[in-house]
């Protein structure tokens, strides 16, 4: 019955993966990630489906969210500031009172709400998940477990999170995606993997999550089939595959990083992973995001 299960599973993806005439020949017109380019990490986004374009911003991001609805950045700036950018404007967001720094947004569907990684006192050991309604400003705290948690992922109705079940009473990190149910406060476990599993996205086509994990050695992009409760590894290359994200059809972007060299990358169904060209100017390649709606 396992066996049955895993071959519908990886017969899903690759059938969900072809329902339309998408493919690795473009870039998304949704594309986002950060690059490194010169001395610094910049924002980049796809103009078209040949030309990446740098948004100007105010400070030099560390991580970043992006909402193509909207047209909207929320980014962290190395000075440790959150800032809202659109139309080629930065406003900074006032943080509440403490001593807490932010890391890691995500932004909801519908453009209005903000979550993030909150770390007490700077310390990436104690953290909680936070909102931010974005045009009120209002900060309220919505995951808070005694473990770290991490990489927030939004839905309308659940937010998907890393959760850091073991670190110094096991010798190493346990690192597995939970889920968070939005409109009643309940959390469970996603993935079972007993190794480090991170930054989860979601996708509709087949109710599945996309993820990073070292479970069978070196970093691979797997996939987690909600209704059926089934993990199948995606990537075998070289090198690690990091920071999935799918479209709304169900092609699966990743970068591969190896031999010192970072890769955009595309696996359209059962075809293998490909390189996407960037410009040679950009070094390194971090947080990829592709809008799944």
């Amino acid at each position: 019955m396992k066996k049955y299960k895993y071959l519908t599973l990886i017969l899903g993806i690759l059938l969900h993966s072809n329902v339309s005439a998408a493919t690795c020949d473009s870039y998304p017109e949704d594309l986002a990630f950060m690059g490194y380019e010169g001395d610094r990490w910049r924002l980049y986004i796809a103009e078209s489906e040949e030309n990446l374009r740098a948004i100007d911003v105010a400070v030099e991001p560390r991580s970043f969210a992006y909402n193509p609805d909207t047209a909207t950045f929320l980014y962290i700036g190395i000075n440790d500031g959150i800032y809202l950018s659109k139309d080629g404007r930065d406003r900074e967001i006032s943080k509440p009172e403490g001593h807490a720094s932010f890391t890691q947004p995500a932004i909801s569907p519908d453009g209005e709400t903000a979550y993030l990684v909150e770390m007490k006192d700077g310390n990436s050991k104690d953290t909680d998940i936070i909102q931010l309604e974005l045009e009120r400003q209002v900060f309220a705290p919505v995951s808070t477990q005694r473990s770290a948690q991490f990489e927030p992922f939004a839905t309308q109705t659940t937010l998907f999170f890393s959760n850091v079940t073991c670190v110094e009473s096991c010798g190493r990190i346990i690192q597995e995606v939970w889920s968070r149910d939005l409109a009643s406060g309940t959390s469970r476990q996603v993935t079972l993997l007993n190794n480090i599993s991170k930054q989860a996205v979601y996708s509709d086509v087949a109710n599945r999550i996309y993820f990073s994990s070292n479970s069978d050695g070196n970093y691979a992009i797997w996939a987690h089939d909600l209704s059926e409760n089934q993990t199948v590894r995606l990537t075998n290359g070289p090198g690690i595959d990091l920071y999935p994200a799918v479209s709304g059809e169900g092609t699966v972007f990743f970068v591969r990083r190896e031999a010192g060299h970072s890769r955009l990358m595309c696996k359209n169904g059962a075809n293998g992973a490909i390189e996407m060209p960037i410009p040679e100017t950009i070094t390194d390649l971090r947080e990829l995001k592709v809008s799944p709606w």
